[in-house]
């Protein structure tokens, strides 16, 4: 029997996960990754997409991608295929080099591209490669760290943390350097299998902010930032809550939604609404 089709949307952003067959180490030379890297670009070139992050592993890479015209599928085809040809031929070897079909998985409304990016650039230090992310070689952040716009389009992310390109490097450097939470490390326990699943987006959702960019222009810091975005429930991070919901609900988000962005329910964002538009009344007949 064949394997369902993917269904796939131009426009989604994908998190991309490929494994060498049976988690084999098939880029453990430097000429490997070189050679597997040097293809992500002529693809790039050949076909178009955005390549928001990478990093190759010596068992595995991880791409963040984001389709504009042809399919997801066509592009790990051709990069995995050409790579298995590469790879047979040097080693004189036949068989299958990768571990089944990758796994992609759609990132919802860039909710989680920041913490996405880290944990990509974080693999090294989870393998006890190095100790920082600068450090390692063969992924995409020292592109950020030098506002280098070239394989990687790092423009995007970094002007969506400050518009100030200074400013924007340093809350990247920032971020980077806080330690992962390894909530990403779930997607192993999705299997072999993925089926992307995100739904077409419309023309005016993608002129809306983004929920994490109208989280961030409540004032909160870094610190704050990722407290509220693991559901914390400090008082202190009340109002920039309230404000977020409110901001979010003008820019047509549903509860859920709005909810889901910072680990709350919708239950949870309603009362938290309710609560603020009840103390504004009682305000207003506090003379």
């Amino acid at each position: 029997m064949g394997r369902d089709l993917r269904v796939e949307h131009p426009g989604t952003v994908y998190h991309v996960i490929q494994r060498g067959n049976n988690r084999e180490f098939i880029f453990d030379k430097y000429d490997d990754k070189a050679f597997l890297l040097d293809k992500i670009r002529f693809y790039k070139q050949r076909v178009g997409f955005t390549l928001f992050g990478y990093v190759i592993m010596g068992n595995h890479y991880h791409l963040i991608i984001q389709m504009h015209h042809s399919p997801l599928q066509k592009v790990m085809q051709m990069l995995n295929n050409c790579y298995s040809k590469y790879y047979n031929s040097v080693r004189k070897r036949t068989g299958h080099v990768f571990g089944g079909r990758y796994k992609a998985i759609p990132v919802q409304e860039d909710r989680y591209m920041l913490t996405l990016l880290r944990y990509v650039h974080q693999n090294p230090i989870r393998a006890n490669i190095c100790k920082h992310p600068w450090e390692y070689y063969w992924s995409s952040d020292n592109a950020y760290r030098r506002s280098i716009n070239d394989l990687v389009d790092v423009d995007i992310m970094l002007n969506f943390l400050s518009p100030n390109r200074r400013k924007a490097v340093e809350k990247y450097v920032q971020f980077m350097s806080l330690e992962e939470s390894d909530d990403f490390e779930s997607l192993d326990l999705i299997g072999d299998e993925s089926y992307a699943l995100a739904v077409k987006p419309k023309r005016e959702v993608l002129q809306r902010k983004r929920l994490d960019e109208i989280l961030i222009e409540t004032g909160l810091t870094l610190e704050e930032f990722n407290l509220v975005k693991s559901g914390s429930r400090k008082r202190s991070l009340t109002s920039c809550k309230e404000t977020y919901a409110k901001e979010a609900l003008k820019n047509g988000y549903t509860l859920k939604e709005i909810a889901g962005n910072i680990s709350l329910t919708d239950v949870a964002i309603h009362k938290l609404l309710q609560k603020e538009r009840h103390s504004v009344s009682t305000d207003n007949f506090a003379d």
